[in-house]
């Protein structure tokens, strides 16, 4: 009989206890766990991904580094530009209102900041840059004067293209510098001579044209009138009238008047304006210093308007006098009149020196585009008025001949920026003889009207 075997087989439970314990594996069955293979284009994409994350942050590095550098390129550029732009306009501001050898300093500057700036970043300076930038600059400054300051805008507006100059031409000179400094390897003994010829003609060109017409050159830079240097008396005289003026003058060689003032010659001729030959303007030269062809020209060109006409029919005078007293240099516009003014600053108005450095250097150039009422309002005048006629003190309305007086001048738009002296002489006959009865002056007023007449004669 078959032996009976149940009994000796294994318990499930024991048995999958035992598997799980002993980690027994029954033949034939359960689950096999074979090597997982990771494809090696895994490893290439993921390499290229660490690679493009690498790049991307030493790009951004370099992004980075440039923009820093931009920034302070701009920074220092924008110093340098200010900086230029100061030098250039107190350059020129000092020139023109102090001392004329200040315009020499602003190259002189802006050589020795190129150089030093070059030495000591070599290419990548940008100061040679700045200059142009500062020019321009300074000029847009001079030009926004020019808009604001009507009065002066001929003068601002020479400034503004002095200073657009001053830029360009700096440029160029800093630019060859710095190439010199910074460049020079690249420098050929061609571009050498190149550079010296264009030295030599920015220096010598100016000095070889100064040399042929000094006046006018000096004037064209500084817009000032400069001594004139002449070989005879006939050119000394046209080239002043030149100076003062801006026009070209014709003058008399012969019909020439001559006498002694004061132990000094003085001539007179008559000279026309080349433009208008038919206007006669008398044309005084006192001699300064004859050994050097030195004089000190007085010429009529400007005529101040005289209203003493008119006066004399708003008050009904038989005489009247009209002076305006120019602030200073009587001798050559408007009047020596006699008033206090005159009389404190005598010993400046006949000193002979004193006349012929404003002989010199006086210039109307702005005044012949204007009338004379124009010419008196612009300027300071002390107005001047005698009224003569047939007066009574105890019983002539004195008072109401000069309010009369006046009244004509506000009414004919003349501007009190100096004051007035009116006084009133009684004459029995037409004048010859006269007596002054009353006297009064004025102040010049805040709203440049005549008013407020102050008594000093009353008899």
């Amino acid at each position: 009989m078959p032996e009976n075997n149940i009994n000796n087989m294994p318990n499930n439970n024991e048995g999958q206890n035992n598997t799980s314990a002993g980690g027994i594996t029954p033949p034939g069955g359960g689950i096999h766990y074979d090597k997982i293979e990771i494809p090696q284009e895994y490893y290439n994409q993921k390499a290229q991904a660490e690679s493009d994350r690498i790049e991307k942050e030493r790009q951004y590095e370099i992004e980075l580094q440039e923009s820093k550098e931009a920034n302070k390129r701009l920074s220092s550029i924008a110093f340098s530009s200010l900086l230029s732009a100061i030098i250039i306009f107190v350059g020129f501001y000092i020139s023109y209102q102090v001392k004329d050898i200040a315009m020499l300093a602003i190259p002189v500057v802006l050589v020795i900041i190129t150089i030093m700036s070059s030495l000591k970043s070599k290419k990548e300076s940008v100061y040679h840059t700045s200059v142009l930038v500062g020019g321009m600059c300074a000029a847009v400054l001079a030009y926004v004067m020019c808009l604001l300051k009507e009065s002066t805008s001929e003068y601002w507006m020479h400034f503004a293209i002095s200073c657009a100059i001053a830029g360009s031409v700096g440029y160029i000179i800093c630019s060859i510098i710095h190439a010199v400094i910074a460049n020079r390897e690249n420098i050929k003994a061609l571009g050498y001579i190149g550079i010296l010829l264009f030295f030599v003609a920015i220096i010598g060109g100016p000095y070889y044209f100064y040399k042929k017409n000094p006046e006018e050159i000096y004037k064209f830079i500084f817009m000032k009138t400069t001594e004139v240097k002449a070989e005879t008396e006939f050119e000394f005289i046209v080239k002043t009238l030149k100076n003062r003026y801006g026009i070209d003058f014709e003058c008399q060689t012969t019909r020439v008047k001559t006498n002694v003032q004061k132990g000094r010659r003085l001539s007179q001729r008559i000279c026309t304006p080349k433009d208008n030959a038919e206007q006669e303007v008398i044309v005084q030269s006192l001699a300064y210093n004859e050994g050097a062809n030195q004089y000190i020209i007085i010429d009529n060109y400007l005529d101040v308007v005289n209203h003493a006409t008119n006066i004399m029919k708003q008050v009904g005078g038989t005489k009247t006098n009209f002076y305006i007293y120019p602030k200073e240099n009587c001798t050559f516009i408007g009047d020596c009149a006699e008033c206090d003014e005159y009389y404190a600053n005598y010993a400046n108005e006949i000193d002979v020196n004193k006349q012929y450095a404003a002989s010199s250097k006086i210039n109307y150039e702005n005044y012949l585009n204007q009338d004379a009422k124009e010419i008196i309002n612009n300027g300071e005048f002390k107005y001047i008025i005698a009224i003569t006629g047939v007066y009574d003190a105890n019983t002539t309305n004195l008072d109401g001949i000069i309010e009369n007086t006046l009244s004509y001048l506000n009414s004919q738009g003349l501007k009190n920026k100096y004051g007035y002296v009116i006084s009133i002489n009684t004459s029995s006959d037409g004048g010859d003889t006269q007596k002054e009865i009353y006297k009064v002056t004025g102040e010049a007023s805040s709203d440049q009207t005549f008013k407020d007449p102050k008594v000093v004669v009353k008899k």
